[in-house]
């Protein structure tokens, strides 16, 4: 479960690494850290809520 956390954790970082590194106004580096850190979240939710439900 914790792999689901980190999985998590590290979307979260992709989202905003381009404001915590100051690439932000690099447009397709923006747009690719945007867009990817959102599909890792939403995966590694999902994968979170799909092994709940496999527990109970």
């Amino acid at each position: 479960m914790w792999q689901l956390w980190l999985s998590g954790i590290i979307g979260l970082w992709v989202l905003i690494s381009p404001w915590v590194y100051g690439f932000a106004s690099n447009t397709g580096g923006l747009w690719n850290s945007v867009i990817f850190g959102v599909i890792i979240l939403i995966l590694s939710i999902w994968a979170a809520c799909a092994d709940k439900q496999n527990k109970s």
